[in-house]
């Protein structure tokens, strides 16, 4: 994350450690910063432990600049730990003191630090913020160093939201600096970072150029795990290219590496667990001696006690003896009173006799209530099965649908018997019409909104011969909250639809596009692009008078459009439990563009199913996916 060097390599870190524990005072300093330095690499729990320390070390001399670093070394050994949480809480307080102290630099790297956390929690959102930020001081106070380390993380932000054409342009800006201060380490990693982004844009030759002037520094500094990523990214590309050759000798290269790193990995535990062994070997020893030692004295304190036990046995048994008298009249008496209480208990036993007679009774009449409430649900259940031929009927037979999607797929999936989603397409005065919709809510309710939706759809086309999109939403629009109006349902703005609505001119080779809450994606060039949907529904909401947008882009040939519902996106599933979410939906699309369209739909069919898994579907699943 570029907050500290490590400048404790030439120590031997044992020796630093006992030094440290003899030390008193202020005279603990140096050694808090070169063991903390070096472990914030090599071992971040050991790194927390001591800046805790160096931190009320710190708090007691009052001294801010030890505070800030601790602050530093605690975010980023947490950041390392994957406790995103603790590390945002740090990097937050160096923030602030940088802030108190009004001290630009600091602040920049604060902000810097930021966002790398942000990142790595998927908040993009902040991520960015954060980075621009740092990007304008480090510009004002032309810091050279930090603007290498803000633009390379630019890069990787923008490789995550496969934006990967702006993320080389952040990697060939940062590069640029780290060439004009020599700095080996940050050349090599940004030549790495610029041959993996350009495998992704396809730029193979290009790929292969960074990574082997990477490999060169790499080789020199002695830095494998560097190494390990260049030979990984080189097999990739060769075997993109059809090298099959150099392809495999680059994945024998990257195995061996891994597997050199795994082996002294495991060396090293096996050694720790050598120590270990060892030790408590001698402490069970020790401990075995103590113990024998003991049982000898136990033995003789044993036999006095035996004697003593024996005296105060035969005083006891004679004054059992001497009660047993007593107790066996006693005894005469409690037996009287345990036939009192058997007769007691059988006229109970007649009365609990009754009591299940009674529940007896009762649970006949509870199987009785239950077969009827089972043969009313089998009722509605016939009932909602015949409301389902009636919602299909509707929808477009499948000749028209394909005719229409011409290469194209129709993905759906109801949550249940009847949907809320429903697709419509048309063809009119030459153009195709097609819509994915999401009716609020699922199941009956929603199989209601989307009947209307579809009666509405077809009069306002096939009738009124509307076909711009942001009228024909605008016109969807009033008739639904009319509707609305003459049900009382004026005031349910949740009582609406959300849906991406596309009509596409082959002959002039355009498509036009508006959209409530969906956004339509498309990619062209092996890039993802998204038209964003107006945010409010057909329906009634603050923005009920507000017109839709209506988007219009030229169409080339190999163009793909896709339209979905967020019930893909909604899925809760994988080893997690978490939603799908949009990010991972793009990506997927990224992945299988390239292959024929019924396939694609068996991919992001099957895709959906084993990340759901035994979880139950939340939602109804809608995607149509088109190719000019």
């Amino acid at each position: 994350m570029g907050i500290n060097k490590t400048f404790a390599q030439d120590y031997n870190i044992d020796s630093l450690e006992v030094i440290l524990e003899k030390s008193e005072g202020i005279k603990k300093i140096p050694y808090y910063y070169a063991l903390t330095d070096y472990y914030i690499y090599n071992a971040p729990d050991k790194a927390i432990r001591l800046a805790n320390k160096f931190l009320i070390l710190a708090e007691k001399y009052d001294s801010t600049n030890i505070i800030e670093y601790c602050y530093q070394i605690l975010g980023e050994a947490h950041f390392y730990q994957e406790n995103y949480t603790n590390s945002l809480n740090y990097f937050q307080k160096f923030l602030n003191s940088q802030i108190e102290t009004e001290d630009e630099r600091g602040i920049g790297r604060a902000y810097n630090n930021l966002g790398t956390v942000y990142r790595a929690i998927d908040n993009y959102s902040e991520a960015i913020q954060c980075y621009k930020k740092a990007l304008a001081i480090n510009l004002k106070l032309n810091d050279i160093n930090g603007l290498s380390s803000t633009y390379n993380n630019l890069g990787v932000l923008h490789k995550y939201l496969n934006l990967f054409a702006q993320a080389r342009d952040f990697y060939r800006k940062s590069l640029n600096i780290e060439l004009d201060l020599n700095d080996l380490e940050g050349i090599s990693t940004s030549y790495l970072n610029l041959g993996e982004i350009n495998f992704k844009l396809r730029n193979y030759n290009t790929a292969i150029e960074y990574c082997e002037k990477s490999i060169v520094i790499c080789d020199s500094l002695n830095y494998k795990h560097s190494l390990e990523m260049n030979f990984d990214i080189l097999y990739q590309v060769y075997k993109k290219i059809g090298n099959t050759k150099k392809s495999l000798l680059y994945l024998e290269k990257f195995y061996e590496l891994k597997n050199n790193r795994i082996n002294e990995k495991s060396n090293s535990q096996i050694a720790k667990l050598e120590l270990i062994y060892q030790t408590d070997k001698k402490k069970q020893k020790i401990e075995l001696l103590s113990k024998q030692k003991k049982q000898k004295e136990i033995l003789n304190i044993l036999g006095l006690s035996g004697l003593a036990i024996f005296s105060i046995l035969l005083i006891i048994l004679i004054r059992i003896n001497k009660f047993r008298k007593n107790n066996n009249q006693i005894l005469r008496l409690r037996n009287a009173e345990v036939m009192q209480q058997k007769e007691e208990i059988e006229t109970q036993r007649d009365e609990i006799e009754a009591q299940r007679d009674e529940i007896k009774r009762q649970i006949d009449l509870s199987e009785l209530q239950t077969n009827k409430i089972l043969n009313q649900k089998r009722d509605i259940t016939d009932s909602i099965e015949y409301a389902k031929h009636i919602q299909i009927a509707l929808f477009p037979d499948k000749i028209t649908l394909q005719k229409i999607l011409k290469k194209g797929f129709c993905l759906f999936k109801p949550k249940d018997i009847v949907s809320g989603d429903f697709y419509w397409v048309a063809e009119i005065n030459n153009k195709s019409i097609i819509v994915a919709a999401d009716c609020t809510g699922h199941g009956v309710p929603g199989a209601f909104m989307s009947i209307i939706g579809i009666n509405f759809l077809n009069e306002i086309i096939y009738d009124e011969q509307i076909i711009k999109p942001s009228e024909i939403l605008s016109l969807l629009r009033r008739k639904i909250i009319k509707t609305m109006v003459h049900a009382n349902r004026i005031n349910e703005s949740k009582d609406g639809i959300d849906l991406s609505l596309i009509v596409i001119d082959y002959n002039k080779m355009s498509l036009e596009y508006a959209g409530a809450y969906n956004h339509l994606y498309y990619i062209r060039d092996h890039m993802l692009n998204v038209i964003k949907a107006d945010r409010m529904p057909v329906g009634i909401s603050e923005k009920s008078i507000a017109p839709f947008t209506n988007h219009t882009i030229d169409i080339q040939k190999g163009d793909l459009f896709y339209m979905f519902t967020d019930g893909f996106a909604d899925q809760f599933g994988g080893p997690r439990k978490k939603k799908f979410r949009v990010g991972n939906l793009r990506e997927l699309l990224l992945d299988i563009h390239e292959k024929e369209m019924p396939e694609q739909k068996r991919i992001l069919y099957e895709t959906l199913i084993n990340w759901k898994g035994q979880q139950p579907q939340v939602d109804d699943v809608l995607s149509i996916g088109i190719k000019i």
